[in-house]
């Protein structure tokens, strides 16, 4: 029974994920685009009704995945709930008649190919200290993306729509990296000032942001995949290069050729996404 309301709460983040990106497509798009990153547009939003929802669907979203999570075998539920993803493409297409280029329709499924590969391979890991040079970098990371996405948000092209999106899935990378070794033990109130705590919540807003700023601009099923694939890039890297994760029963080959679809569809998004949706014939 627990195994059946698991599966249940991996569909149901998948349609909640998948109808938010849409909700909140069309509560962003009710503004002008905005030229800079000042968060203004954040609160402008805050009476929004589409784009509340689209947040309140997206922390509903947030609590079934760790139901599914801590239930399901890594293998079976984060491919489940990637195909969120799939969900704002049907949406998109079949209820605003919105027409993707095919190679964009075909970079999404390399994707989400590529994520099923990783959590095939994938073994859950345990929080674990990290090297001051580490954590130093995961503290100003926050700082850093706001400037690079300061460069892009003046820009008027594909790749920097593109770009806004990656940037968005950088910062929920961040959160799980930050999340991961941060130290989770009494006394609690020692989280209310660790450099840590602060850099997952700014990391969250960041990435809001950015993924608020990128659905002005390109299709949300365009934005989803970019954030989803670069989310879910960032911690596996850096959890092979910095933190000695390995993948189960030495599966490396599998753990690259995931890496390398979820990459390649990645770039592919980027040469072949629209700035605006056109009309499906």
């Amino acid at each position: 029974m627990i195994l059946f309301l698991a599966l249940l709460a991996a569909i149901g983040c998948a349609i909640f994920n998948g109808v938010a990106a849409i909700l909140e497509k069309i509560g962003a798009g009710e503004h002008k685009i905005a030229k800079s990153i000042h968060p203004g547009i954040l609160w402008k939003l805050r009476k929004n009704l589409p784009y509340i929802v689209g947040i309140v669907l997206d922390l509903a979203a947030w609590v079934l995945t760790l139901i599914a999570v801590h239930n399901l075998p890594l293998f079976l539920a984060q491919p489940i709930i990637a195909c969120s993803v799939v969900v704002t493409v049907l949406i998109e297409r079949f209820v605003f008649k919105h027409q993707l280029k095919p190679r964009v329709i075909w970079s999404i499924f390399v994707i989400l190919a590529g994520l099923v590969v990783i959590a095939i391979a994938s073994t859950p890991e345990k929080s674990l200290s990290i090297s001051h040079s580490l954590r130093l970098a995961v503290v100003i990371g926050p700082v850093v993306l706001l400037l690079i996405g300061g460069v892009f948000t003046k820009l008027e092209s594909n790749y920097s729509n593109f770009s806004l999106a990656a940037l968005s899935g950088l910062a929920f990378g961040g959160v799980s990296i930050a999340g991961r070794a941060l130290i989770i033990k009494p006394p609690y109130p020692h989280l209310l000032y660790s450099s840590l705590m602060i850099a997952i919540i700014s990391y969250g807003l960041v990435g809001i942001l950015f993924f608020t700023l990128a659905l002005q601009r390109t299709f949300a099923s365009v934005v989803s995949a970019t954030m989803i694939a670069c989310e879910t890039l960032l911690p596996i890297i850096v959890g092979i290069v910095f933190l000695g994760d390995h993948p189960k029963a030495n599966l490396w080959a599998v753990v690259y050729l995931g890496i390398i679809l979820t990459l390649s569809g990645t770039i592919l998004i980027a040469l072949g996404s629209d700035n605006e949706p056109s009309k499906a014939k």
